[in-house]
């Protein structure tokens, strides 16, 4: 699935063609390329096969960008304001080259974006790799954020993952890359060993181009970079990897829902650090429900409230701060079952609004 931009409000684009579809989109240097993974009688290609589909690829966008040959970065209006993309988008898919490079690009099944930076140390995940898979060696070049599931890799092989928010939420993509990593990855790779291939094979890589693009589309395309980058700047992330105990141990000794558990733990970090308390939205799953999405989980409560007075209070014994803890745990359960349930507020208020 991927949105195309149209003027007000975007569309998804999905069709026979698309679910049944054949090809990925590559993306090396914003240079965007489709890649057949499954051979003329409908079996995926072998692993090896991909892999010389992929090194033609990046050959030949390094050849092209020797010789001064590369396109526009179209790439980056995906990531700029979305009015900003419908206008050069309309201007594009007037032009049929361009047009029937959109058209391949919605019709493939997800993008495959090659960075060109290492991860360091090699398969190692830290903030900083976070937000190059993110953002991008350059804020909001190759990545086609709007295809539904995009996967990056760098040249040490580290992995990351853009989904695109609109048709499904990230509950569904964690449980499919879930699934890759425990079980079809480990019987797929072996580490050292060479990838199956067919002998004799010859890449088939087909370049997409956008060609003799409107000047109007370059100056929207550099407003887009700045754009972005300035997003790129105001965002801070970082990771805080805690050993101390997990889940489990929340589960067995505590005997708290761990999420509930980490939302207290948000509610009095953050009072400690500012001093007042704060509303907090947590995402409670509807997909019990046909079309089911998701509900708000109002996760500051007067339990909440009084589990952080408990806390910073020093006549409060050990006992007492469990004890306020449980309480806004099962407060806390209770209002997540509830939401999950179509019990919530927010989206019948949005829903109200919008009708």
């Amino acid at each position: 699935m991927t949105r195309i931009p149209r003027p007000e409000c975007d569309e998804l684009h999905q069709t026979a063609l698309s679910v049944n579809s054949h090809t990925v989109i590559v993306v090396v240097d914003d240079q965007i390329y489709s890649v057949d993974v499954y051979d003329s009688a409908g079996r995926r290609k072998h692993d090896g096969d991909l892999e010389a589909e992929l090194g033609a690829v990046v050959a030949d966008v390094t050849y092209r960008r020797i010789h001064g040959d590369l396109d526009p970065a179209v790439t980056v209006l995906t990531a700029g304001h979305r009015d900003c993309w419908s206008d050069a988008y309309a201007i594009l898919e007037q032009n049929p080259e361009n047009g029937a490079t959109l058209s391949a690009i919605q019709n493939s099944l997800f993008a495959v974006s090659l960075d060109t930076t290492y991860s360091s140390p090699a398969e190692s995940i830290n903030a900083q790799q976070l937000n190059v898979k993110c953002h991008g060696t350059r804020p909001g070049h190759n990545r086609w954020y709007d295809k539904c599931a995009s996967y990056v890799f760098d040249r040490n092989g580290a992995a990351g993952y853009l989904g695109e928010h609109s048709p499904c939420d990230a509950l569904i993509p964690a449980i499919m890359l879930e699934e890759v990593a425990k079980n079809v990855a480990k019987q797929s790779i072996m580490q050292g060993a060479p990838s199956e291939s067919t002998p004799g094979y010859t890449p088939q890589i087909q370049r997409l181009r956008f060609a003799n693009v409107d000047p109007k589309v370059v100056a929207l395309i550099e407003q887009a970079e700045a754009e972005v980058a300035q997003t790129a700047r105001n965002s801070v992330s970082c990771q805080i990897i805690f050993e101390g105990y997990g889940s489990s141990w929340i589960k067995r000794v505590a005997k708290i829902s761990p999420d509930a558990f980490v939302q207290m733990a948000l509610q009095l970090t953050y009072y400690r650090i500012h001093g007042e308390l704060a509303p907090v939205y947590e995402t409670a799953s509807t997909r019990q429900f046909l079309h089911g999405r998701t509900e708000t989980v109002r996760s500051l409560t007067s339990e909440a409230a009084d589990f952080v007075e408990v806390m910073e209070s020093g006549a409060s014994s050990a006992a007492d701060k469990y004890d306020a803890l449980v309480k806004a745990a099962a407060k806390h359960q209770t209002l997540l079952r509830e939401a999950s349930a179509g019990e919530g507020v927010d989206r019948h208020i949005l829903g109200l609004r919008m009708a």
